[in-house]
């Protein structure tokens, strides 16, 4: 994994950026500035690791945008364009857009979430938050990395019990039954004994008696004040754009076109260039390291 640009900006800079990003994301209901930001999240991720921690979500997050696109246009009949008639009702272009929208937004909260999760590192998250709230931040941290810990244990159990014979996808339904009750039965007694050590390791050490006498801390520099800076400038430019409705396509009294104009072209690249932010960082620290290996 690269991250090399985008770890060397403090985590609070980070943290505001996709805060920024996801809002843009929920403001911006347009599907030319929608598609335009979920392709640079896809550049951004296949930056960071070549698109390695995607393919662990690919599956859900194209099937809940499938389902949005299907449900959108079955549910919601107002418009004024009838497309066609399903089960003798009316299909509106109306809703066949509002669910490509309403995808391409919950698409790119997700992929946001997930670069988030990449560079917002355990260190990094307790060093922004435990000083409003130390315990707070230590169980959101927990609960984060809970449900991973829990495949990744689920899957050696599976292993394991696949060598001894016990199968949740060979058999008959009763003995699937049967199997998956007992890998669930294996795994929720292993996740409480390694919890119970946990929370003695702790007490042990002295958790929460006295100050930390060990953290990593990231001082704030000067590219990190150019960072805010240029967040700021652009985001706000953002919610002016969407407050001028320039990033928001009408569908309804009366359907928009979905053609830009001159100012509408302005916010599309502004919004373009706060998105381009991780893109630069990255692709600056990887230019760099192909020149010096050509020097080399």
């Amino acid at each position: 994994m690269s991250l090399r640009g985008v770890r060397s900006f403090h985590p609070a800079v980070m943290l505001l950026y996709y805060v920024v990003i996801i809002i843009g994301f929920m403001l911006s209901q347009h599907p030319i500035f929608l598609m335009v930001g979920v392709g640079f999240l896809l550049c951004t991720q296949f930056l960071f690791d070549k698109g390695r921690q995607l393919k662990s979500w690919l599956g859900m997050i194209l099937t809940l945008a499938a389902f949005i696109l299907i449900l959108t246009p079955i549910f919601n009949r107002r418009g004024n364009h009838i497309l066609f008639y399903l089960f003798e009702n009316q299909v509106m272009l109306e809703a066949v857009i509002q669910g490509i929208m309403i995808a391409f937004t919950l698409v790119g909260i997700l992929l946001a979430f997930i670069s988030l999760n990449q560079i917002i590192t355990q260190d990094r998250f307790l060093y922004i938050f435990a000083r409003i709230s130390p315990q707070w931040a230590l169980l959101s941290m927990l609960a984060v990395r809970f449900v991973p810990l829990l495949k990744r244990r689920l899957m050696e159990i599976e292993e394991i019990q696949k060598v001894r014979g016990f199968s949740v996808t060979k058999g008959s339904l009763k003995e699937r039954v049967k199997n998956g009750m007992l890998f669930l039965q294996a795994l929720l007694t292993g996740s409480l004994e390694q919890s119970i050590q946990t929370a003695d390791s702790m007490s042990a050490r002295g958790y929460g008696q006295q100050k930390r006498s060990h953290y990593q801390a990231f001082p704030m520099k000067k590219q990190d004040a150019y960072a805010l800076l240029f967040i700021l400038i652009t985001g706000c430019l953002m919610i002016f754009g969407w407050w001028l409705e320039d990033s928001v396509l009408s569908l309804l009294p009366v359907l928009e076109t979905t053609k830009l104009e001159q100012r509408e072209c302005l916010f599309l690249a502004n919004w373009a260039l706060l998105l381009a932010f991780p893109v630069w960082a990255e692709g600056k620290e990887v230019a760099k390291w192909k020149y010096y290996l050509q020097k080399i």
